[in-house]
């Protein structure tokens, strides 16, 4: 619960700040405090506490090289190796991190529009996507199976789906490399997350 202080605090802050200024302007009208001079300020600040909420865990993730994207739009696995790529689109909470975790090894964090590509080892894995922070609590996450065998490119589009209670993250198949080249070369590519195993490693 502590790392919501942050997004609690600064939404105060903005409350407080809102309903300052404008009782200040009230008083200079010579009208006294009313509900128009607090409410502002009180809606404003559960926004920015809720919107700072669901950021927690959100990172400032790596940028990947020039050479690394030229690579990963090549669509080539290195030998030995399946290339697994995934990329995020849709504007439904785009600024905040989608944690994607291969084989129960974080493997990178996606905002959208932006994609990574790791080279795999040939075999059976699982990919994971979810959200932290109160994001979490609004998202249900995915988990996909998948087989790749060397020389494999295995793409994922991950999109939300909007619920009544809650939205549903999806992990869509990809197999149109014409299509899937077109979108990932307007993309940014995120590096992937320095591999803790053998599992994923940066292409």
């Amino acid at each position: 619960m502590t790392k919501y202080v942050p997004a609690l605090v600064t939404g105060s802050v903005v409350s407080v700040a809102i309903s300052f200024v404008l009782g200040l302007a009230a008083s200079a009208r010579g009208q006294p405090p009313s509900l128009s001079t607090w409410l502002p300020g009180m809606i404003f600040g559960v926004i920015t506490a809720f919107v700072m909420a669901n950021l927690v865990g959100t990172k400032g993730s790596k940028a990947a090289t020039p050479a690394q994207k030229e690579a990963a739009l090549a669509f080539r696995a290195e030998p030995g190796q399946a290339l697994l790529i995934v990329f995020r689109e849709g504007f439904v909470g785009k600024a905040v991190g989608l944690n994607l975790v291969l084989d129960g090894v974080a493997a990178a964090q996606l905002k959208s529009p932006r994609f990574t590509a790791l080279s795999i080892a040939p075999g059976a894995h699982t990919l994971s996507a979810g959200f932290g922070g109160l994001a979490a609590s609004q998202n249900r996450p995915v988990e996909e199976a998948f087989t790749a065998a060397a020389g494999d490119v295995v793409a994922f589009r991950a999109v939300m789906s909007m619920g009544m209670a809650k939205n549903t993250i999806r992990l869509e198949r990809v197999d149109d490399r014409a299509s899937l080249a077109s979108k990932l070369k307007a993309m940014i590519m995120v590096a992937p997350h320095a591999p803790a195993g053998a599992a994923a490693q940066q292409v």
